[in-house]
């Protein structure tokens, strides 16, 4: 059994006695990665604590012949609050993107790049005016998809390739995709229709920066078009049913978003 060191954020956690948990992270070594933390629930733990939204450098055992390694000691690098204005979206869209992570990342494969983005959007979410919340959480789940393999086709026709020209709305298929030209629309198949202005915001996320998309203020009925477009695409692409619960009291903060 090997002693290994790695720094990683913590995605989700399972209770399964009062003292000890199974602690899933992303990890910049390893990718996402399930460890015993055993003792770690307890009060007299002499080790560091376990935080949410913090970067720690965790060591642990690992073992080739047992299905899960365990947790030797945590030191703290970064921890971010969520505590500017805004303090519910900035939780919301940070829980989200964890939930994303543990829902799509592949078992321990190393993604240093993308561990590093995320770490980058945690950042400006800690950061960022909160009407620019939506747009680096979008631009985030955008990414997400393309470096795992599920790429929204958004400038092209999902089904004869031909450039989209929005025209007061355009029709997005989970089924194919991606954005459906008229001429590619059939009565019997099921379509999102996006407004020319969410198409915009979701064409425009898809290739930019952080940094650019915290410069996009996008409405709250606005995003609540876009989220439902990627949801129904992450379902029907990537096999992930129903709503990503991080984002269901979302709907309260309305007044707040515009």
């Amino acid at each position: 059994m090997s002693l290994e060191k790695t720094e990683a954020v913590l995605l989700k956690s399972f209770n399964w006695s009062e003292s000890s948990r199974t602690v899933v992270f992303f990890s910049r070594r390893f990718g996402k990665l399930a460890l015993v933390d055993r003792g770690g629930r307890s009060l007299k733990s002499r080790r560091g604590r376990l935080l949410p939204f913090a970067r720690m450098e965790i060591t642990f055992y690992h073992s080739e012949k047992e299905t899960r390694g365990y947790i030797s000691d945590i030191d703290l690098v970064r921890a971010w609050s969520f505590e500017s204005d805004g303090s519910l979206g900035r939780l919301a869209y940070g829980s989200a993107a964890c939930e994303l992570c543990h829902l799509l990342l592949p078992e321990e494969e190393p993604l240093p790049r993308l561990y590093d983005f995320f770490t980058t959007f945690l950042e400006y979410v800690e950061a960022v005016d909160k009407r620019s919340l939506a747009g680096v959480f979008i631009a985030f789940f955008l990414r997400l998809l393309s470096q795992l393999g599920y790429h929204p086709s958004l400038t092209d026709c999902s089904v004869c390739g031909r450039p989209i020209e929005p025209n007061g709305s355009v029709a997005m298929s989970e089924e194919r995709g991606g954005a459906v030209c008229p001429s590619c629309q059939s009565p019997a198949d099921y379509y999102i229709h996006l407004s020319a202005n969410c198409f915009a915001h979701l064409a425009a996320l898809q290739e930019a920066s952080l940094k650019e998309a915290a410069l996009r203020a996008i409405s709250f009925r606005q995003t609540s078009q876009i989220l439902e477009v990627l949801t129904r695409l992450l379902a029907s692409q990537a096999g992930v049913k129903g709503d990503l619960k991080s984002l269901e009291f979302l709907h309260k903060l309305k007044n707040g978003n515009g």
